[in-house]
């Protein structure tokens, strides 16, 4: 497994910025010539690309998947766009990075191939962004995913959202529930058409998110969106994280939970 780092002038968001990626061994030692299936990877509030390939053992699964991933900051703004402050987040991980790490990088430009998943923030903006850039994502993966963060706010005050903050991305309450930016306002029976599928992930005693999330699966699925919900015994925490790894990647490599990739089989 290669573990790479990058840095590049982002032009979405007028800085330089680093990406991480890990690639399995059999691309890089060149037994598999195939581009490769690719998940980008957004992680949560008050984390970073640093956090994410410390703490989360994705390593194995990209090996046992033949998965490559792909690690970006998201600074705490949701991967959503602010052309007028040169905060363009979505852009950022909708376009940008997917053009540069496909110049960069054997990744597939197969959009069966291409897939977007995230932690809490992360969640929220992969949901986003998976559907913003449906052309681009065939699946998408949230973990715990902040589906509707003023509800969270509202409904746990000690939480690290500042109402400034939300503001100043979202704008009022309600100015964020009539905007695309509300996903239950985005994910609309008219807008399923070439949706990607998706998989949400949620502890059972993630009282932070936990309700909204299941309600969003139930409602999307209604509408008639792909949409499988793994709920099970956890927080909103780093162990429940781990736990959702296997089923994550076998969803995205098609193939059964618990299972190894059919290249990883072939070469033993």
């Amino acid at each position: 497994m290669a573990y790479m780092t990058f840095e590049y002038k982002s032009f979405a968001q007028m800085k330089g910025v680093t990406i991480r990626a890990y690639l399995p061994d059999a691309a890089v030692a060149g037994l598999d010539t195939n581009p490769l299936k690719t998940v980008y990877f957004l992680p949560g509030f008050s984390g970073d690309s640093t956090e994410i390939a410390t703490f989360l053992r994705l390593r194995r699964q990209v090996e046992l998947k033949n998965i490559a991933v792909i690690i970006v900051d998201g600074e705490n703004r949701f991967y959503i766009d602010h052309p007028e402050k040169y905060q363009n987040y979505s852009t950022f991980v909708g376009k940008e990075v997917v053009d540069v790490t496909r110049r960069m990088l054997p990744l597939s430009t197969r959009r069966e191939d291409t897939y977007i998943a995230g932690i809490s923030m992360g969640g929220y903006g992969a949901l986003y962004n998976g559907l913003k850039y449906r052309d681009t994502f065939s699946k998408v993966v949230a973990l715990s995913p902040a589906i509707d963060i003023y509800r969270v706010m509202e409904e746990h005050p000690a939480a690290e959202f500042l109402p400034q903050q939300l503001e100043d991305l979202f704008g009022t309450a309600e100015e964020y529930r009539a905007s695309e930016w509300c996903l239950p306002s985005f994910y609309t029976e008219d807008n399923r058409q070439n949706a990607p599928e998706i998989l949400l992930c949620c502890g059972d005693q993630d009282q932070l998110v936990y309700p909204h999330g299941k309600e969003f699966a139930e409602m999307i699925s209604a509408r008639g969106y792909a949409c499988q919900y793994v709920g099970g015994s956890g927080n909103h925490e780093i162990d429940y994280w781990e736990k959702c790894l296997d089923p994550m990647f076998s969803f995205l490599a098609g193939i059964p939970a618990g299972s190894r990739d059919d290249i990883l089989q072939m070469l033993g």
